[in-house]
């Protein structure tokens, strides 16, 4: 009887029902050299591998939209929407190669944000641990609208390493349908 409740303890806790909408430069998707790809592929295996602990709403459509070159911005943006919609929350990978000036990107991250008020989780490719240095080391790299928001401490965002555990526990934890967001803007997680 102790060994199935605590089976079933520790099911409960690697459990994730919440549901992340990915934010990504369309563009860079496509660019396998700066490793955009390589990274998406990373997310799509941990959900595939790991489906109670990962769920992106949009990586399959970011696929979709890395090889049809000949979408409809309206389109794109109607189909983000509804994505964002089932969101409880919004992730946003950064590289020391991410665009801080993408459009799309920029986008994506304004509308999760002021649209569907998504808690917000930043995570730091190449990082084990990410400190208040981190964020000045990347600050060059961060989309726009996280630095306005982290000037205005205008969003509720945290910063964690992109690394199973960390991305795991983040995205289990922050949720628009539980209202768990962390502290301010720039909260480290």
């Amino acid at each position: 009887m102790y060994i199935c409740e605590r089976k079933t303890e520790l099911k409960s806790k690697t459990m994730n029902s919440n549901k992340t909408y990915l934010a990504f430069n369309v563009d860079a998707v496509r660019d396998s050299k700066k490793e955009n790809l390589h990274t998406l592929n990373l997310l799509g295996d941990w959900q595939k591998r790991y489906p109670n602990r990962y769920n992106f709403v949009n990586i399959d459509y970011i696929n979709f939209i890395a090889t049809h070159d000949d979408l409809v911005e309206t389109t794109v943006k109607s189909d983000f929407f509804a994505l964002m919609e089932k969101a409880d929350n919004l992730m946003i990978v950064v590289s020391k190669e991410t665009e801080a000036d993408n459009v799309w990107l920029n986008w994506q991250i304004s509308r999760a944000v002021n649209r569907y008020h998504l808690p917000v989780i930043v995570a730091f490719k190449g990082e084990s641990v990410v400190t208040d240095e981190t964020l000045k080391e990347y600050w060059d790299n961060l989309p726009q609208k996280i630095k306005k928001y982290i000037g205005r401490d205008s969003a509720r965002m945290c910063y964690i390493p992109l690394t199973g555990t960390k991305v795991e526990k983040a995205l289990g934890y922050f949720s628009v349908k539980t209202q768990t967001y962390p502290h301010d803007s720039t909260t480290i997680y």
